[in-house]
């Protein structure tokens, strides 16, 4: 008996692709594929495919889906509820108010949201959403096509949200500088041009001589007459100098935050040289 339903369900499948899918798709599948190769590739498609019914119960789920979501026995699945309830909240709330104006509209729908498996392992999926008419022209089921995408790293995330925070201080500063009259001088120059890009950790001795027109070995010649310290460790102290300005005004909830506001890549060295900067800056 479980043959048979698994065999229609697969026929069903078929049936639903060959009227969502275009005529060319069609087209192609009719002439190269028989029934057996096309089920066989419904098997091994890296994709997830689900066929609701009109009150979002589970009808079918491809191989591909039971095997990315760590089901051991889907039958137990079939004829329940969509979204499962062991999915984010947030995932099914979503997922349930696609369905229902994917069912209302007879538009197809999309959406990309992360889940989870049995296992509680994080998934990123993107889903289509095919209302699929009877002979009647009336709304018989739905079918969910579902791709997995890699999900997004949090330390990504993270990275992105601090080098947004890395611009706004940079712009920070150009515009409190621009506004103010700026002493002519060179070093008055120098240290605005620092201030207004230390955000940036690609800013470095050839950056700062460009913004000043002039070549490197002029820049360096002249820093160091000025403060007997070369470009490179001048840029680094205003950095540190900076750092230090936030950590002691708890401008930043952590020290990645302050490090990648002026401009350390690392977080590991930064800690460091910070450490020995504090040393002498400390009565």
């Amino acid at each position: 008996m479980l043959k048979k339903t698994h065999a229609d369900d697969h026929n069903s499948v078929i049936s639903l692709l060959d009227q969502a899918a275009s005529t060319s798709i069609v087209s192609a599948l009719q002439s190269n594929f028989t029934k057996g190769q096309a089920i066989a590739l419904l098997d091994n498609a890296p994709i997830c495919i689900k066929i609701l019914d009109l009150a979002f119960n589970l009808k079918y789920m491809s191989p591909s889906g039971i095997k990315s979501l760590g089901i051991d026995d889907i039958n137990r699945f079939y004829g329940q509820p969509y979204p499962f309830d062991f999915y984010p909240q947030l995932f099914c709330d979503d997922m349930t108010k696609s369905l229902n104006r994917a069912l209302t509209t007879n538009k197809i729908v999309k959406q990309e949201a992360n889940i989870v498996d049995l296992k509680g392992n994080e998934l990123r999926y993107h889903s289509t959403i095919i209302p699929v008419e009877s002979e009647n022209g009336q709304n018989e089921t739905l079918l969910v096509i579902s791709i997995e995408v890699p999900v997004t790293n949090e330390e990504d995330i993270e990275l992105l949200k601090l080098k947004s925070l890395q611009e706004s201080i940079g712009g920070h500063f150009i515009k409190e500088h621009s506004n103010q009259n700026v002493n002519s001088s060179f070093m008055a120059k120098v240290e605005n041009i620092v201030l207004a890009n230390m955000h940036d950790n690609n800013f470095d001795v050839n950056a700062l001589a460009e913004h000043l027109f002039m070549s490197r070995s002029t820049l360096q010649r002249k820093l160091k007459m000025e403060t007997g310290e070369s470009a490179a460790i001048f840029i680094r102290q205003k950095r540190l100098s900076k750092a230090h300005e936030f950590i002691q005004s708890k401008a930043h909830k952590t020290i990645a935050e302050t490090a990648y506001s002026v401009g350390f890549k690392h977080i590991g060295n930064f800690s460091a040289i910070y450490k020995k900067y504090k040393l002498t800056i400390t009565p």
